[in-house]
């Protein structure tokens, strides 16, 4: 009898673990999990060769398809959050009283991975010249970050997580940055910070429709632009948002909670085939404004989606992008904006100095003498194949002509000195730019150094200030976008530094056309 029981109890456990497989044949989940891609059923052979990685891919196949999938994934969420506190994906953790937080934003809490000083002062450097490069085209610049959820109501983390009292973070010690640099800042962490009532979702990463209007308002008012500010719109309290990180714990949808919806009917018009406000590129048009009222260019990401109607109705013709690099070259040109907006997520700040916007450089002009180049010293190491011919100098190491491309890293000579290696290539973001790009040696690298390009074309020479660059190798890395029509013929680059007001060129590099 004791063994029958065995028996039974051992069929029943195999029958519930092969329940999932079996009912593929019928009930295969065809939705991919957590926001990641749909998984293919994998090929035995390959290019007319086994597939050895067919049992691996298999069993990724199994684990986004099998069946019940979403009921099972949602109840065992359910348990271990409301039982254990803990979420099941990777993604979400799980707070406090029913609140949701994206793990992404951790590091910005806890105040960990930080970028370098210098890697902030990049970042600074690069939005000034972004709205240095927009008030040249006669358009107002106003730039925000969107606070982590965590960075304003961190009192529901998790116990194990909450922290008590001020840790530095990226956006803090960004902000006297951009205050320094004279940068058209919005700050939204004081304004939300002075308000009682709460303004982000419980279980969304992102804020409620009042707190999109009330930075909706903050951008124009600092943009100095005339605009409907809601006080006599009538919201409604509506118990209906599914938040988006409730879907990715929840397969199933979980629990609505509440937010509020404004009563006001909106005027503006899609011009682009739109599906939604998550579309990349987005174009409208308000007829109710007059046709003066204004060009809106806006850099965004998701926290602009709730943005963009409430800017679509107070500009005669909206653009909305969430492009990464911003592309300010090309639509400043082509739609020449009135106001330029940009808005940018807390977690994603460090973008602003490892992509820099796509716009070609701004010409600078420098006071005091250009120290010139001695005798580089001699290379050690191997420079790339087909590298850009040196004009200063003479390496040991490889150097090829007519190149449009050397390996990244530091050089070091003879004499214990280094040098700056820099590239010359076609832009990877847009054909029409020419890119050079490079890095200084660890002898210029000091926290405050300036670095310019010198570029001339026959009797022409031109000085330009390019972006700052933060990459794995070094937060001591610039970047310099030239459109090809102005750089038609063999030019000669110089890289100069600018160190307690001494400039110094320390490389030369010949661009032949």
């Amino acid at each position: 009898m004791k063994q029958k029981g065995k028996i039974l109890y051992l069929s029943v456990c195999l029958s519930l673990c092969m329940l999932p497989f079996a009912g593929m044949a019928v009930f295969s989940s065809s939705t991919p999990p957590e926001n990641r891609r749909q998984v293919e059923f994998p090929a035995l052979k390959m290019e007319g060769q086994w597939n050895v990685q067919f049992l691996q891919e298999l069993g990724e196949y199994f684990e986004s398809h099998f069946a019940f999938r979403p009921l099972l994934v949602s109840g065992d969420a359910i348990i271990q959050s409301k039982v254990f506190g803990v979420s099941n994906v990777e993604n979400v953790t799980v707070g406090e009283d029913g609140w949701l937080y994206y793990t992404a934003t951790l590091d910005d809490y806890l105040g960990k991975n930080m970028m370098s000083a210098r890697g902030v002062k990049n970042a600074a450097h690069n939005l000034s010249l972004v709205q240095q490069y927009v008030e040249g085209q006669g358009a107002r610049f106003v730039f925000t970050i969107a606070p982590n959820k965590n960075s304003l109501y961190g009192e529901h983390m998790p116990y194990y997580l909450r922290q008590e009292g001020e840790r530095p973070n990226n956006r803090k010690r960004l902000e006297p940055e951009l205050a320094e640099a004279g940068i058209s800042y919005v700050d939204l962490f004081s304004l939300f910070g002075e308000q009682e009532e709460t303004l982000y979702l419980k279980r969304d990463s992102h804020w409620n429709q009042k707190g999109a209007v009330m930075a909706y308002h903050a951008l124009l008012e600092q943009a100095g632009y005339g605009h409907d500010t809601y006080e006599t719109e009538k919201f409604l309290r509506l118990k209906e948002t599914y938040g988006d990180l409730n879907r990715m714990l929840y397969p199933l949808g979980g629990e609505p909670e509440w937010d509020y919806a404004c009563q006001k009917e909106h005027a503006y018009s899609y011009q682009t085939d739109t599906g939604s406000v998550e579309d990349a590129w987005i174009e409208t048009a308000n007829s109710q404004v007059p046709p003066d009222g204004g060009t809106l260019l806006m850099f965004r990401d998701s926290f602009g989606n709730s943005l963009l109607p409430l800017f679509a109705d107070a500009f005669a013709k909206g653009c909305f992008s969430k492009g990464v690099p911003w592309n300010i070259g090309e639509y400043m040109e082509t739609h020449q904006p009135d106001v330029v907006v940009g808005e940018r997520v807390e977690r994603e700040l460090p973008e602003f100095a490892q992509c820099p916007p796509l716009m070609e450089g701004l010409e600078v002009e420098l006071e005091g003498e250009i120290a010139p180049m001695g005798k580089l010293p001699a290379m050690q190491g191997e420079i790339a194949k087909d590298s850009p011919e040196m004009l200063a100098g003479q390496g040991t190491g490889e150097i090829a002509k007519d190149s449009s491309e050397v390996l990244a890293g530091q050089g070091t000579g003879e004499e214990g000195q280094d040098f700056t290696i820099a590239e010359f290539s076609e832009c990877g973001y847009s054909e029409d730019y020419w890119e050079i790009s490079g890095m200084l040696g660890k002898g210029s690298c000091t926290e405050d150094v300036k670095v310019y390009l010198r570029v001339s074309q026959g009797e022409e020479s031109k000085i330009y200030e390019p972006f700052y660059l933060s990459t794995k190798q070094s937060d001591y890395g610039y970047c310099l976008y030239l459109k090809k029509e102005h750089l038609l013929q063999t030019a000669t680059v110089e890289v100069i530094t600018e160190q307690d007001g001494n400039l110094q060129a320390v490389q030369a590099l010949m661009v032949p056309m």
